[in-house]
């Protein structure tokens, strides 16, 4: 059958041919730029999409179950109400993409760049999220029960600190703070030349101000 992948917005055509399925299509010119490709309610269960650069397609609604994307550009996508049920999306480019209420349960996220993402309601839960960057996602109502995050299994929701100087997420047993990481315990115990040595003397004076409220929020959270 005849297959057309148009440009969601101008409405160019980025692929034609002869092909069994859109699948196929895309499997078949993976090197291909298809950025802002519309692909919207797509079926690419299993797909394999190494490393292709789909930075701010719509993919909303579509069914990537079991999908191969490692080292994919997904870049400011849309992937809201996606299915990625097990798909394989480690090393991941993810920065900025839509994910609402995306169901990512049991995707490798290894090492992904989800920083600044939309995951308000996705489901989480199971997916390895070992070394991914979180920073500035949206994380509001996502289930990460049972999420593999830097080998801890998360039981609860994260907090997330939006519209402070630092972006702050208290996440299992861990705060991340700008771009610092560390366990609470470790957050706690450390002296002002270590937190000056992170960001300047401002970054002092933020953590003298903040310290208390995150540690009672902490407490809260147990």
């Amino acid at each position: 059958m005849k297959v057309e992948i148009k440009h969601r917005v101008t409405g160019k055509i980025l692929l034609c041919g002869e092909y069994e399925s859109v699948k196929e299509c895309l499997e078949k010119n993976r090197g291909a730029n298809l950025g802002g490709a519309d692909l919207g309610g797509a079926y690419l269960r299993g797909a394999d999409l190494r490393r292709a650069d789909l930075g701010g397609a719509n993919l909303g609604g579509a069914d990537l179950e079991g999908a191969d994307l490692r080292r994919a550009n997904l870049g400011g996508a849309n992937l809201r109400g996606a299915n990625l049920r097990g798909a394989n999306l480690r090393g991941a480019n993810l920065g900025g993409a839509d994910l609402e209420g995306a169901n990512l349960r049991g995707a490798d996220l290894r090492r992904a760049n989800l920083g600044g993402a939309d995951l308000r309601g996705a489901n989480l839960g199971g997916a390895d999220l070992r070394g991914a960057y979180l920073g500035g996602a949206n994380l509001g109502g996502a289930n990460l029960r049972g999420a593999d995050y830097n080998r801890e299994k998360l039981t609860k929701e994260p907090i997330q600190l939006l519209g402070l100087k630092y972006f702050v997420m208290i996440i299992g047993t861990q705060i991340k703070i700008g771009c610092e990481e560390h366990k609470q315990k470790d957050w706690w115990k450390f002296k002002d030349k270590e937190i000056v040595k992170m960001d300047g003397k401002e970054a002092l004076k933020w953590w003298k101000e903040w310290k208390p409220i995150l540690k009672k929020m902490c407490v809260l959270n147990k």
